[in-house]
């Protein structure tokens, strides 16, 4: 076949394609860029007649914001002079839509010799469009993913972990590489006892069964230990049978679980004494009334009234903290003379304690706004606790002063005291300090008053040291 017969079969093949092509859309340029022709596919596609393209700069199917970056030009002088370019853009239609496009452009002569840039161009909007669509629905998901405080775990039939989401980072920030080359069962042996967790795994990888509510302890530098609950379900649309893990923080669940535990058991140990003290009495009180002894009879009751004294004592704080925790705190506010309170608290202890000398140096003889009734139980508590723990001294020293806005209350006594390092907890729930383990109270006046006091707007501490005695404030606004 000569040449002339094969440009004119060339030739032939071209005119095929360009007249009946239906998804090649093609334009022919000039090398200024200026339109020559356009195909049949090519009006269709994006609504231009030759009337309307023709003689036009191709600049006319770029966007704005693709014009004002040199696209065109670029493109042109690529073609130019490396003879060949490529397309993946948005292209403007007639009716000024946009158009997302992929193609290729090349440089071409025509019969003549003429250089000419001949454009094929592919409608991929669709595809495109699916494409953004899922990229924005992953973006979506990662978002969600990332926002999970819960840990989130992708893992194969192999427990090789797959994807993970920012709270499986943060929880084994100091052991995770990177995340391909992690098997869940490599990472949760150390804290995995007896394996449990790694055989359920393995069972639901086996089986596709899920599971939940497995525990796992695990010990985190520089962090407490933590308990989670881990939940597995299989991705059942996934030909190599994924797994999804759910990692979710239970620490202070457990945590809440142990403290109600620890407080029935410590509440029904202070309980058992006073009860047992009762039933003792009331056998020796029923042998008492056997044999007449009238004496023994009234020690008895007197015994057993400290010990009625001692359960409604203990059943009072627990329901004062009962109403603190519920957030029923209420004050019943007046105005009243600050010392005058005080002397009135200190006239009823000395009644009940005639033996113990109740100094008080008073300072503030002002009318505060207060609730009365809880600041004398505050105050109370104080001469009780320094009366409960003289170690046999008999001196308490009470002080009121005004300082600024503020009024400020102490008792010192020289009893036993408190170890600095326990004076931080005193304060707390439930806490007794450690050399008053064999005195009665189960741990709550403390606490109750810190909350009466902080319902003021007010501030309690206390100074101490072992041996020397201690030094209880409180502190209250004048200007409530």
């Amino acid at each position: 076949m000569n040449n002339n017969n094969r440009s004119s079969l060339d030739f032939d093949f071209f005119h095929a394609l360009y007249n009946k092509a239906r998804e090649n859309n093609i334009l022919i340029a000039d090398e200024n860029g200026i339109v020559l022709a356009i195909n049949n596919s090519f009006s269709a596609s994006f609504g231009y007649t030759e009337e309307d393209i023709i003689g036009k700069s191709l600049k006319i199917l770029f966007t704005k914001e693709d014009q004002e970056r040199g696209l065109p030009e670029h493109e042109r002088e690529t073609v130019l002079h490396k003879g060949q370019a490529y397309d993946n853009n948005y292209l403007v239609n007639k009716d000024q839509s946009i158009t997302w496009v992929s193609g290729e452009t090349v440089l071409v002569k025509d019969d003549k010799g003429k250089i000419r840039i001949l454009k094929v161009i592919q409608n991929i909007h669709k595809q495109k469009e699916s494409e953004l669509e899922l990229k924005r629905l992953n973006d979506f998901y990662e978002s969600i993913l990332a926002s999970i405080e819960d840990v989130v775990i992708i893992v194969d039939n192999k427990l090789n972990i797959i994807k993970a989401n920012n709270a499986f980072a943060g929880l084994f920030r100091d052991k995770v590489p990177e995340i391909s080359t992690i098997n869940i069962g490599t990472l949760i042996k150390p804290y995995d006892k007896n394996d449990e967790l790694l055989h359920s795994l393995q069972h639901a990888a086996l089986t596709g069964n899920s599971f939940s509510n497995r525990q796992l302890e695990v010990d985190i530098p520089s962090v407490e230990k933590r308990i989670f609950e881990v939940s597995c379900t299989p991705l059942r649309d996934f030909a190599n049978n994924n797994m999804l893990l759910v990692v979710h923080d239970i620490t202070i669940y457990k945590t809440l679980e142990r403290e109600r535990e620890d407080t029935i058991g410590f509440v029904a140990h202070e309980i058992k004494t006073p009860v047992a003290n009762m039933t003792l009495i009331n056998d020796i009180m029923q042998k008492a009334i056997a044999a007449n002894d009238l004496e023994l009879i009234k020690k008895m009751h007197m015994r057993n009234a400290n010990s009625v004294a001692r359960l409604q004592k203990i059943i009072s704080e627990l329901y004062e903290v009962s109403t603190i925790n519920s957030g029923n705190i209420n004050l019943d506010t007046s105005l009243f003379n600050f010392d005058k309170m005080v002397k009135e608290a200190i006239d009823t202890v000395e009644l009940l304690h005639p033996s113990f000398k109740i100094n008080f140096d008073g300072g503030a003889d002002i009318d505060v706004s207060a609730d009365r009734y809880r600041l004398i139980q505050v105050i109370n508590n104080y001469i009780g606790n320094a009366i409960k723990y003289s170690d046999k001294k008999s001196i308490i020293d009470i002080t009121s002063r005004i300082d600024e806005n503020s009024v400020i209350f102490s008792v010192k006594d020289e009893g036993m005291g408190i170890p600095k390092e326990e004076l931080p907890y005193i304060f707390e729930r439930f806490y007794r300090a450690e050399k008053s383990s064999n005195i009665e109270g189960i741990g709550l006046g403390l606490f109750l008053c810190q909350q009466i006091i902080k319902a003021h707007k007010g501030y309690v501490w206390a100074e101490s040291n072992a041996g020397k005695g201690s030094v209880f404030y409180f502190s209250i606004p004048t200007d409530q």
